[in-house]
């Protein structure tokens, strides 16, 4: 089990992972958006969650559920 981490914690890994990091409100919805480029695969990775911290914590350790 992982050590919960600070929002700000979160935002700082997530900044280290990826090219171009953003989260933002769903503007068609209920939610929270975090997406950018990761840095090692090259790629676009995006991710949603009720509460902006489940939305970059689903990001960030998308790797880890699949």
């Amino acid at each position: 089990m992982r050590k919960r981490l600070t929002k700000a914690q979160l935002y700082e890994q997530a900044k280290k992972a990826f090219f171009a990091f953003h989260v933002y409100q769903n503007p068609d919805g209920p939610g929270w958006i975090a997406h950018g480029v990761h840095r090692e695969y090259r790629s676009i990775w995006a991710a949603t969650g009720e509460t902006e911290r489940q939305a970059i914590e689903n990001l960030l350790f998308a790797k880890e559920q699949s």
